[in-house]
Parts: C-alpha cells; sequence; structure tokens
C-alpha cells in the first residue's frame, strides 16, 4: 500500500512459556504486506525457550525489539512496558502463541486513514483442532460510538485487545492494571469513552489459537476470577451512568459470584495479595447483607456464606474446582 510518509505501526507482543508457537506468531508479523513496523517482544521470564527464539529472530530484523524480565511480572506488565517505548503512530496487540493474516496492518491501517477513525475491529478466526472458523459480529453494534461503548459494557463486542486497531493517543494515558488476569476486560471500558470514531472492518484477520494449555484463558487461578471481579465491580457505576439498571444487576451478580470463587481457589493455590483479597471479602461483606442483593442461586448463596464464614468449606471447593479441571484436561 502507498501513503504519504508511511505511518509507523507499532505491534506489541507479551512472550511466556509459547515456544511452540512463537516462531509462527513472529512471522506472521514480519511477513506483512504493509512492512513499516516496530515489533516490540516482550518475554516474561518464560521458563522455555521462547526468550531465546525471540533474541533469534531480532537479530535478522532490526524492526524487532526484544525486552527481558528477569522475573514474571504477568500479561498487564509485559503490555505496559510495550508501551511505554511504542513509537508508531497505530497500535496493535498480537498474543504470542496467536497469529495473524498477512494483510492486518494493510487492512486496518488503509480502514483507521480513509475512514477517519480511532479504531477499526475487525473479526477473528477460532483455531482449534485443526479447524479454522470465522467469527463476525452485529453490524448493528457500530452504528455510532455511543451504541459501540455500550456493547463493549454488554460484551457483545469482545474485551479482548487483540481484534483491535488504535490510534496511539488512546493509549497515551492508560495502562493496564497489573497483577490481575483478564485485564483487557478492565480497560476497554476506559479506552472506549474516549473513542470518537469506531469501523467495523468486516474480514477475519486474526487467528485465536485455541490449543496452548499453558494460556491464561485456558487454565482455572484465583488470579482470573479476581480479573473478572474486578472488571464487573468497575462496571456497575458504569451501567448506572447509561440508565441501565439490569444490567448493574447482572454485574453484582457476576462480581459475587467471582468472587466467591476466587476466595475458594486462592485458599488453595494462593495467587492474589492480601490486599486484594480483603478487597473481595469486603465487597462480599456489602452484598451478602444488602437488601437488593440479586438473585445469585442457592449455590452462590452457599459459597458465599462460605467465603465469609466458613474458610474449610471454602477451601473444600476450590479443591473440588481445581480436580475437575484436571479430570477435564485428562479426558480431552
Amino acid at each position: 500500500m502507498k501513503y504519504e510518509n508511511q505511518p509507523l505501526v507499532t505491534v506489541i507482543v507479551p512472550v511466556y512459556k509459547v515456544e511452540a508457537y512463537i516462531g509462527k506468531c513472529i512471522e506472521s508479523i514480519q511477513n506483512q504486506t504493509y512492512s513499516h513496523l516496530q515489533i516490540i517482544l516482550v518475554n516474561d521470564a518464560s521458563p522455555d525457550g521462547s526468550g531465546a527464539i525471540c533474541d533469534t529472530y531480532s537479530e535478522s530484523d532490526p524492526r524487532i525489539t526484544v525486552i527481558h524480565h528477569e522475573v514474571n511480572m504477568g500479561l498487564s506488565c509485559t503490555r505496559n512496558d510495550a508501551l511505554d517505548i511504542a513509537k508508531g503512530e497505530f497500535i496493535v496487540f498480537v498474543d504470542s502463541d496467536d497469529y495473524i493474516n498477512p494483510t492486518l496492518v494493510e487492512n486496518c491501517l488503509r480502514t483507521a486513514i480513509d475512514k477517519e477513525v480511532d479504531v477499526v475491529i475487525f473479526d477473528i478466526s477460532i483455531v482449534e483442532h485443526g479447524t479454522i472458523t470465522p467469527q463476525s459480529m452485529d453490524t448493528a453494534f457500530f452504528k455510532d460510538r455511543e451504541a459501540a461503548y455500550k456493547a463493549i459494557l454488554e460484551d457483545k463486542i469482545s474485551c479482548f485487545v487483540w481484534n483491535k486497531f488504535y490510534k496511539k493517543h488512546l493509549w497515551s494515558s492508560l495502562r493496564f492494571q497489573e497483577n490481575t488476569n483478564f485485564e483487557d476486560f478492565l480497560i476497554m471500558p476506559d479506552l472506549f469513552k474516549q473513542v470518537e470514531s469506531i469501523y467495523y472492518l468486516q474480514k477475519p484477520l486474526y487467528y485465536y489459537n485455541c490449543e496452548n494449555e499453558n494460556s491464561i484463558t485456558s487454565n482455572l487461578s484465583a488470579k482470573n476470577k479476581y480479573g473478572f471481579f474486578c472488571s464487573f465491580l468497575y462496571r456497575q457505576p458504569l451501567a448506572a451512568e447509561l440508565g441501565m439498571p439490569e444490567l448493574v444487576q447482572y454485574y453484582r451478580y457476576r462480581a459475587i459470584r467471582n468472587g466467591v470463587g476466587c476466595i475458594g481457589l486462592n485458599l488453595v493455590k494462593p495467587e492474589i495479595s492480601q490486599e486484594q483479597v480483603d478487597y473481595v471479602m469486603n465487597y462480599l461483606r456489602d452484598e451478602e447483607n444488602a437488601p437488593d442483593r440479586p438473585p445469585i442461586g442457592g449455590r452462590n448463596v452457599v459459597l458465599l456464606y462460605a467465603a465469609l464464614h466458613n474458610q474449610g468449606l471454602s477451601k473444600f471447593y476450590g479443591h473440588t474446582k481445581f480436580a475437575l479441571e484436571q479430570l477435564k484436561k485428562k479426558f480431552k
């Protein structure tokens, strides 16, 4: 493609325990039809050969910068470190076990410039058991900025950070919350509050790999539950601002459900700080006595009681969930 001044596009890739996938990921970025790229690979103290593989690619491609963490800092920190050195006028994120269509950057950049938009949202394809399945979204969610913001809050537009192409200025004052997972769900509402214009590009340009057993989404953890808890808690006042009381109640239900799960799992495999535990517990105490608490179902009523008043029962729940998860993986 030919555009005057050839805008630089920064591609950010967090790297952790992906030696079987990282080569394909990097090559899919290197082989883009639009080549004016800054490629930032952040090796988050990966215990396998992922970091060495990144270094090998950087030796032959001056567009690649590799950051090595000495200790594991988490996905949020890796992305934040990359954002701190990003020089591109546009930013796109790619997870290191996924890969992208050769025309992703060209298609998105052309669209962003021609349509004069802050964000281009594009379709993805799911890769599982050797099958590639394209996914699409309802075009009604993109009729204007307000519709898109509402759809983000309702999770009708995916909150994952990697199916979007951004103008860099949107990230000037935004960073991912650290020491938690599913940080995408927390940051997307804030980002879309700044967005003035959006375009939906109906092309599956991103290949999402469901086969990596080391990925965050493939593993049960207290940190995952905490990330969801925070995102549903944060969204409650945002939904209230839009005059959506039913959505507020739904987010309260989801916050309670993830909160009690977080406590039970953390008792078995501690992953979050005491400050974070206290944050969850204080919220659960408030909801236990709230006269307008939303219906949460009998199971969650028991787990709420267990989290607040019976640590042994809550821990039993955690052990049971981890055991079931192992069985599920064994017979998958």
